[in-house]
């Protein structure tokens, strides 16, 4: 027979563990909700065009939030466990939600603690979190253009539709495969599925652009060490020159300059080399960006 003290005391226990929980990770569980909600409403727009329907069908949206808080939340899961598997202390997601029909979220970030100890880590602490996103990201894609339509352009108003949105290599070539060749006067009408996972995957090269403490940042510091700097800034001023292509990056240029820096900190061990696996992770990271880039990402 259990005791009852012991009962009790057990209950206790586990309301004081749930309580502690919500009090530390109450930001995180707030702005969870609030993207959860944010996506909804940017997917159900998407499919009614009207802000008062897409607010009583909510429900509509429910592939394109699913999906795009599946890729976000890999990405920044890779992050996290790389972190703990390093012993370097880092926090739960932070998502950022957005009143936005377009995307319903700015992303999602978590913040790390402490030093890294070489470059290796470093490598690692860089690299996961665009792989994880990656690897939960295709099959998605595969999905939503599977079930995405080939249509005529001049039939289509108020849908994302490829050609308007910019193609990644890699996006280009999973249509391809799949669809085969459109024609010039046909457009690939996305479905939910498919538009989360475009979005997903231009978070990924935006994350992997090689500046400051940006996933790429690391990456090429891990390479370069204290050189990475001079790469850095031509990256900058490239970005600056590809805002002649899409106002966005201007954007991106002034946020890069301000908030996010070229100056990367040096892990503890600056001195100990990467070892062959690492640079073939870095080799794979710049591949990655080559494909998933986007010069221009949206087309009148």
């Amino acid at each position: 027979m259990v005791d009852k003290d012991i009962k009790v005391e057990i209950m206790v226990d586990e309301k004081e563990k749930k309580h502690s929980f919500i009090k530390k990770y109450w930001l995180n569980i707030i702005l969870l909700f609030a993207t959860i909600l944010s996506t909804l409403f940017a997917g159900a727009f998407q499919e009614t065009g009207k802000f008062v329907d897409s607010v009583r069908n909510l429900g509509l949206g429910l592939p394109f939030s699913f999906s795009l808080i599946i890729i976000l939340l890999s990405h920044e899961l890779g992050h996290y466990f790389a972190s703990r598997y390093h012993n370097v202390p880092a926090s739960l997601p932070y998502f950022l939600p957005v009143p936005h029909p377009l995307v319903g979220t700015f992303g999602a970030f978590i913040k790390m603690k402490g030093k890294i100890r070489d470059r290796n880590s470093l490598m690692d602490l860089g690299a996961a979190g665009p792989f994880a996103g990656v690897i939960v990201a295709i099959p998605i894609l595969i999905i939503g253009i599977n079930h995405s339509q080939v249509v005529p352009l001049s039939e289509v108003v108020g849908k994302q539709l490829w050609p308007t949105l910019g193609a990644s290599i890699l996006f280009r070539s999973i249509v391809y495969a799949l669809k085969g060749y459109i024609p010039g006067d046909m457009g690939l009408m996305l479905h939910p599925m498919a538009y989360a996972a475009w979005i997903g995957l231009w978070v990924t090269s935006i994350n992997l652009i090689p500046i400051g403490q940006l996933d790429g940042g690391h990456i090429l510091y891990a390479l370069l060490r204290k050189k990475s700097i001079w790469v850095s800034r031509v990256v900058f001023i490239l970005i600056l020159l590809m805002g002649l292509l899409w106002m966005g990056w201007l954007f991106w240029g002034f946020f890069t300059a301000v908030v996010i820096r070229f100056h990367h900190p040096p892990p503890l061990d600056d001195e100990k080399p990467l070892d062959r696996k690492r640079k073939i992770v870095g080799v794979l990271s710049i591949i990655l960006l080559v494909i998933t880039f986007l010069p221009t990402p949206f087309f009148e």
